[in-house]
């Protein structure tokens, strides 16, 4: 999956902020916890709030992702 996050990062870099995070240790397991997610690989779309407006479990296409990032940039 990091190829496509990879891809979408260096297109969106200069308006969102991408992390990767690791599930199994510090604060990709705290993430992991703290947004409850159920397994990976889990997306996590957060506004300026820090407020979840998108969470998803499996695999996705740049695609998919891509819509949502869209969708958060539009505000909606």
């Amino acid at each position: 999956m990091q190829p496509i996050v990879n891809g979408l990062k260096d297109e969106y870099i200069d308006q969102i902020e991408f992390r990767n995070m690791n599930a199994s240790s510090g604060e990709g397991k705290q993430a992991f916890q703290a947004y409850r997610l159920l397994g990976h690989p889990s997306y996590v779309v957060l506004n300026e709030s820090g407020e979840i407006i998108w969470k998803e479990l499996g695999e996705k296409t740049s695609d998919q992702i891509k819509v949502q990032l869209e969708l958060m940039l539009q505000g909606q």
